[in-house]
């Protein structure tokens, strides 16, 4: 993704999340994947697709496959069409060895908290653009590693 989020602090001293996903470019590849999803769904034998959208009926093998990939990629995205979240945070606490451009140095531990580790997809240089499971139990592991070595006398 190109478009970035925020977090600030409200008034009451509670975390406010926004990512508007305003980016055009985003968006159509949003609505893209949303479109190859459905075309694989189809070919792998599916008798019907829920596309998990309010007012958005499933489809079903034999109806006008091509209407209801049209109709998906119109919906928007948010509030009354898609939901639009994410599981894997990733690069929002990057590592590196410049406190300026990283949260955490090439090790996993926190600049400015010593004794606090990352080992999760948030120490990603920026979002992998694929499933990242096996490179974040991989990064957790290293991680692990490298926390028992500091510990250790």
């Amino acid at each position: 993704d190109r478009g970035a989020g925020s977090v600030t602090i409200d008034a009451n001293g509670e975390a406010v999340h926004a990512y508007p996903l305003d980016d055009e470019l985003d968006r159509e590849h949003f609505h893209q994947g949303l479109v190859a999803v459905g075309r694989i769904h189809e070919r792998a034998g599916a008798d019907t697709i829920y596309p998990l959208i309010p007012d958005l009926p499933p489809w079903r093998r034999g109806e006008d496959f091509e209407a209801f990939l049209t109709a998906l990629a119109a919906v928007p995205i948010g509030l009354g069409g898609y939901y639009c979240g994410s599981a894997h945070q990733m690069g929002s606490a990057r590592m590196g060895t410049d406190p300026a451009e990283s949260v955490a140095d090439t090790r996993g531990e926190l600049h400015d908290t010593p004794g606090v580790w990352i080992g999760d997809t948030s120490a990603f240089p920026t979002a992998s653009g694929t499933n990242p499971m096996l490179t974040c139990m991989a990064l957790a592991r290293r991680t692990a590693r490298r926390l028992l070595e500091s510990t250790r006398p």
